[in-house]
């Protein structure tokens, strides 16, 4: 059960839900009560992903001391 980011489209709200594998529904936002939001990148997940392409790209980065 991860918790999701999401974005209202009409008023700019940002807000955290608690999403189930088995919701298909669109979130409302509490904010404004409209169904036009999506989901966003959250900043862990920006952050984990850079961290992770730092490390493959060091793993890889021709270390040949010689």
């Amino acid at each position: 059960m991860p918790i999701y980011e999401f974005k209202c489209d009409s008023c700019g709200k940002e807000f955290e839900r608690l999403v189930f594998a088995s919701d298909n529904n669109a979130e409302t936002c509490p904010d404004c009560g409209s169904d036009q939001t999506h989901k966003v990148m959250s900043v862990f997940s920006s952050n984990a992903l850079e961290r992770q392409a730092a490390s493959c790209a060091g793993s890889h980065g021709g270390g040949g001391g010689g």
